[in-house]
């Protein structure tokens, strides 16, 4: 019976008819006898769309998994870096319609089940996703939209999703997963010599109040702004655990878990990014809970470990990020420690210099002050797109604020989708997190797998706790795709469990 679970959950991606290859490769070919003709004339706006259709028939007829790996090597090693050196940010659209793209394999694989007991199961784990965009439709209705907060809202709410549904439903094999979790590792692994090259020669020739902003590593962001260094802290984070418990478990090298994790903190060092080295003990607290029972002084001192080595990484950002900085006294909220810094972050009469920018906690008091009296903008938000700018269009939030409103998920959240919303996505990380860590309980799937679900429900429940802190859940490509990485892995795995039961029933 367990043969048989596991052959009808890993044979989903040899569903594809035997008249698809044919009638796509037909399709090709007249597209490209069309390219041709356009681009001999120069009419470059009709080449555009049909090079789009070009990348759906790519979709449709190459392997899903191979979908999938472009994504991946787009998002944490491509689009990061031609934004970062190039400024060419607008290829992160590429990771996002790339995805969205793989809503076509899922609905072809949809058409040609069965709906049944199975199957069913496969759409009961995507409820509190259902729910979730159906509330950012709603609430994006009846705000009457702009085509511009459309545009920026699809990107960050809609397109990722059937990301999570390849996953979920086993559009890609069982060593695929295991392989996307070792590239994860060599991911962290390449962050320290970018970190490096970022810090000696971005950074420490920066004049701006903040250089250390600069080190982010092959995540997207400015040269000269900055950008997604929380996010690509928290993917070191994740990455370190899972290379830590490969090799409890034995599945890994203590060469490689080694590499991994001083690779991490080399580069945790250099991007300071405070909250996620607060994390550190946590996540590792959270994965060892069930040993403290077992073996407490163990389990203590790995815990007391940590909590050194992340306050001996704050001690490090007083030596190499704050010793240098400039004392500006008209700035009543500068700060000259970790300490003061921490405090900033959580005091709700924090204002950052210029006053451009607002702190968390202020944000969600000015928020619940805004809005408390009207039942609609607080249940429901503003609309998707609202907080967020770009060349697409400027939201409505945006245009009426002096300081930016997408400091957290938060925030965005509130704002644009309202408290429904925002409860509606906690609860999809917690049902995950939930749902990841009871199938990684279960000996029937491989042990290498149930590392892998427990390392998922620890990030999951990470990605609930840093909603107020940083908006990588929302606007990182990179952790975004962990995000539905983690989801999907999770109700596959878990409805392998429930087919199992229901096959043992039988």
């Amino acid at each position: 019976m367990k043969a048989l679970a596991s052959t009808w959950l890993t044979s989903n991606n040899n569903l594809a008819s035997k008249a698809l290859p044919v009638a796509l490769l037909i399709g090709a070919l007249l597209l490209s006898v069309l390219s041709g003709l356009f681009a001999a004339l120069g009419n470059v706006i009709l080449l555009i769309p049909l090079l789009a259709l070009f990348g759906v028939f790519f979709v449709l007829a190459a392997p899903v998994a191979w979908t999938v790996w472009i994504i991946f090597l787009a998002a944490f090693l491509i689009t990061g870096p031609s934004a970062y050196f190039i400024r060419f940010s607008q290829l992160q659209w590429l990771t996002v319609f790339v995805s969205a793209a793989l809503l076509l394999p899922v609905i072809l694989y949809l058409l040609r089940i069965q709906i049944g007991a199975q199957s069913s199961q496969f759409l009961n784990h995507f409820f509190w996703p259902g729910v979730f965009l159906l509330l950012v439709a709603f609430s994006t209705i009846i705000n009457d939209p702009q085509f511009g907060d459309i545009v920026n809202g699809s990107r960050h709410y809609f397109l990722m999703w059937p990301l999570m549904l390849v996953f979920m439903l086993g559009l890609i094999r069982q060593d695929t997963q295991v392989q996307l979790w070792k590239a994860l590792m060599i991911v962290a692994v390449l962050q320290l010599p970018m970190a490096l090259y970022q810090y000696f020669f971005v950074a420490l020739k920066s004049m701006r109040s903040s250089p250390w902003d600069a080190v982010i590593g092959t995540f997207p962001g400015n040269i000269e702004g900055g950008g997604e260094s929380a996010g690509m802290a928290f993917m070191l984070l994740i990455a370190m655990l899972t290379a830590i418990a490969l090799w409890r478990e034995g599945k890994l090298s203590g060469v490689w878990m080694s590499l991994v994790v001083l690779a991490g903190l080399g580069t945790l060092v250099l991007a300071e990014v405070k909250a996620v080295v607060m994390l550190l003990p946590i996540a590792i607290g959270l994965y060892y809970r069930r040993e403290l029972m077992k073996k407490p002084i163990e389990s203590v001192l790995v815990v007391i470990g940590t909590l050194l080595l992340a306050g001996a990484i704050f001690v490090a950002y007083e030596k190499i990020h704050y010793g240098n900085m400039p004392t500006y006294t008209f700035n009543t909220n500068q700060a000259f420690s970790t300490y003061d810094r921490v405090m900033n972050a959580l005091s709700p009469e924090t204002e950052a210099f210029g006053g451009d920018e607002l702190g968390r906690v202020t944000h969600i008091v000015n928020w619940w002050e805004i809005n408390r009296g009207d039942l609609q903008y607080s249940l429901f938000g503003y609309g998707m797109g609202a907080t967020y700018a770009s060349r697409f269009g400027v939201g409505e939030l945006a245009s009426r604020f002096p300081y930016t409103l997408s400091g957290s998920s938060t925030i965005i959240l509130l704002w644009e989708v309202g408290i429904l919303g925002h409860l509606a996505f906690l609860i999809i990380l917690l049902y995950g997190a939930r749902t990841s860590g009871r199938a990684a309980k279960n000996e029937a799937i491989p042990e290498i797998h149930r590392v892998f679900l427990r390392v998922s429900a620890v990030g999951l429940l990470l990605l609930a706790i840093t909603l107020p802190y940083r908006s990588f859940h929302l606007y990182a490509n990179p952790i975004q795709f962990l995000m539905m990485f983690m989801l999907g892995q999770a109700a596959y795995w878990s409805c392998f469990v429930n087919f199992q039961n229901y096959l043992d029933k039988k």
